[in-house]
């Protein structure tokens, strides 16, 4: 049985110790002066030291075992079983249930880590998470022993670290599933539309857009990308600057409602409820572009206009491969890795698992101790100042 604290500080409060002991102390006998008259004569000496003197040590004991408590309480304690008992044992999905120890409890390694008697769950299997998760919800000295396959998905970048040593065991695979290459996604197709005020801003994307295009091979068609605000734009556009002052049409909400990127100007009204995420900043640390998921696409912002005095990265060669960036982000890299290279570290933080609570016992005891107090002070005489 372990016993710990959840918030140590409030022991702290350990010091109140100090007020029940002052308020004893000070507590004088009653007196009352007295004339007696053979005492006139007598020479006037120097009276004799006060010693301290406590009174009534039950109660006393009372106040402070009520005062310790209290500090308990604000402590959080809680305890729990140390004692390992059998093996926990992980099974990923995508296996055979295996041959366990003796009483050891079988799970799948998949949310809520249901019972291997269960149906095989047939969801994504987030590992790392949940190797986190089982181990934060086990008893220090209790064995973990996973079984997982020869390939990993759903991993993080690096191996995960765990407050006790695991016993990884890796199914057999005869030729590994290597992780499918990805090849570069050509540039999005776009098309910018501005108002009167608008089109000298205009001009840096469609210039950035001219430069994507000069990378591809074969360079796609050249098509009207830069037109006025009125014009509609083709069916195969996944990007549409929108670079007009006021509210969004309707129309063009739609693009992105149904799965298109929207780039908006500064001085266009942001139409999204949430305030957006910072999603490009400058080399000086000024915000450039903010975005916000819109159903099933993307609104993009500029947060200054498009012009070199207040947007000095457009005079910057690399400015259209910035942009690109945030209008169509590189694809993530695969999570999949060997699981024999991916054995979890045993030098990650130690959980403290759930364990029933003390708050209500002490209280409890809390409220019993105050009534006796109580009782007892109520007894007391009445003490007037001498």
């Amino acid at each position: 049985m372990s016993f710990g604290l959840a918030m140590p500080l409030g022991l702290l409060a350990l010091l109140g110790l100090v007020v029940p002991l002052l308020v004893h102390l000070a507590r004088r006998e009653q007196q009352q002066p007295t004339m007696f008259a053979a005492l006139r004569w007598l020479h006037a000496r120097q009276r004799p030291r006060q010693r301290l003197r406590i009174e009534h040590w039950l109660l006393l004991a009372l106040r402070l075992a009520l005062v310790a408590g209290l500090a308990l309480l604000l402590a959080a304690p809680w305890f729990t079983d140390d004692q390992a008992g059998p093996p926990r044992v992980l099974v990923h999905p995508s296996l055979p249930v295996p041959e366990a120890p003796e009483g050891a409890e079988l799970r799948w390694l998949a949310p809520g880590f249901p019972h291997i008697d269960s149906a095989v769950p047939e969801a994504p299997v987030p590992v790392s998470s949940l190797l986190r998760e089982a181990d934060a919800g086990l008893p220090p000295g209790k064995a973990l022993v996973v079984h997982v396959p020869a390939i990993l998905d759903g991993v993080d970048g690096e191996r995960p670290r765990l407050s006790r040593p695991v016993q990884w065991l890796v199914a057999e695979a005869s030729t590994p599933d290597p992780a499918p290459d990805r090849q570069d996604e050509p540039p999005p197709a776009m098309a910018v539309r501005h108002g009167p005020d608008h089109a000298h801003q205009a001009k840096w994307l469609a210039a950035a857009q001219r430069a994507w295009l000069a990378t591809t091979d074969p360079a796609p068609p050249p098509g009207e990308t830069l037109m006025a605000a009125g014009a509609s734009w083709p069916d195969d556009t996944r990007v549409l600057a929108w670079l007009a002052d006021g509210a969004v049409p309707a129309n063009v909400l739609d693009f992105a409602r149904d799965g298109g990127t929207l780039l908006i100007a500064d001085t266009t009204h942001w139409p999204v409820d949430a305030a957006g995420q910072v999603a490009w900043r400058g080399e000086e640390g000024s915000v450039r572009l903010r975005a916000a998921g819109f159903q099933a696409g993307r609104i993009l912002q500029f947060a200054q206009p498009l012009e070199p005095a207040a947007f000095p990265e457009l005079l910057d060669p690399r400015f259209p491969r910035w942009l690109l960036q945030q209008l169509q982000p590189p694809p993530a890299a695969p999570a999949r890795v060997d699981a024999r290279r991916h054995v979890p570290r045993d030098d990650g933080p130690a959980f403290t698992p759930p364990s029933p609570p003390l708050a209500p016992w002490l209280v409890l005891v809390l409220a019993a101790l105050f009534v006796v107090e109580r009782w007892l002070a109520a007894g007391l005489p009445t003490r007037r100042p001498a």
